[in-house]
């Protein structure tokens, strides 16, 4: 789907036929997992609240296990399986670009980060019920975006702009129904996953914005020429076609590489 970068094991871990199955898939398989036991325990009526996280709990009965319980605590529901699919695709393309290690050091940072924090809030007097992995699995989309903000997802929209209007009506969603647990969760694993890529990949946290609306050039200048290769404008086109492909570019880059594609074939007809 996108070209991939080696920044460590990025391999698969096993392969189920020709599905290559990496540790998103492993962890989906578990969430789903842990979707089927919660419907059996609701349905029997066996005690499942006791794996939701509560800052009551965890502070007056010292109840640690949920702050990583509480994420597969999963009443059925047809918005997991958006939540599955955000895993799977988007966060295989994160293991396969930033390497296994990194991604879960991702995933465990967005699964520990809300309970930590609503714990220390508990002692300042607010108490907070949590369960599910929706925040946190919006987080792995998050950080796809953040690693690749002009790839195409839903329906030809680069994936910057989804993740911003998610975010936005996420947010919007958790004000009108006075959720303040919801918009927290949603805001610390939102921006610890923007945050946590800028930092993998070694960019600036706070990005530029003027790419997002760029400066045409005045139309007498040129692209500098090496001496022996192509204009240097061209690292930038092959660097966008090997991140979201060719279909990415515009009128004017796509006139751009068939020029330089022109110059190279004369110079090997002329050396």
């Amino acid at each position: 789907m996108i070209a991939a970068r080696n920044f460590g094991n990025t391999s698969p871990l096993a392969r189920a036929g020709s599905f290559p199955v990496y540790a998103s898939t492993v962890l989906a398989g578990v969430h789903a997992l842990a979707m089927v036991a919660t419907a059996l325990a609701m349905a029997s009526g066996a005690e499942w609240r006791a794996f939701q996280f509560s800052s009551a709990a965890v502070c007056g009965h010292f109840a640690v296990w949920q702050f990583v319980t509480y994420a597969f605590v999963h009443p059925p529901g047809l918005l997991f399986l958006i939540e599955l699919y955000m895993l799977v695709v988007f966060g295989r393309e994160i293991e396969k670009f930033l390497g296994r290690r990194a991604f879960l050091a991702i995933y465990l940072t967005l699964l520990l980060l809300p309970p930590l924090a609503l714990t220390v809030a508990a002692f300042a007097g607010f108490s907070a019920i949590l369960s599910g992995s929706g925040a946190l699995h919006f987080g792995v989309f998050v950080a796809f975006a953040t690693l690749y903000p002009s790839a195409e997802v839903f329906f030809g929209i680069q994936a910057r702009w989804v993740a911003i209007c998610l975010v936005a009506v996420s947010a919007l969603q958790s004000l009108a129904c006075s959720d303040v647990t919801g918009l927290t969760v949603l805001a610390l694993d939102c921006g610890a996953a923007f945050l946590l890529v800028r930092q993998m990949c070694g960019r600036k946290v706070f990005p530029d914005l003027r790419p997002l609306f760029p400066a045409r050039p005045p139309p007498r200048l040129r692209a500098l020429k090496r001496p022996d290769g192509p204009p240097a404008s061209m690292d930038a086109l092959l660097e966008k076609i090997s991140r979201t492909g060719i279909r990415s570019l515009s009128a004017g880059e796509r006139a751009r590489l068939d020029q330089a594609r022109e110059e190279l074939l004369e110079k090997d007809r002329n050396p």
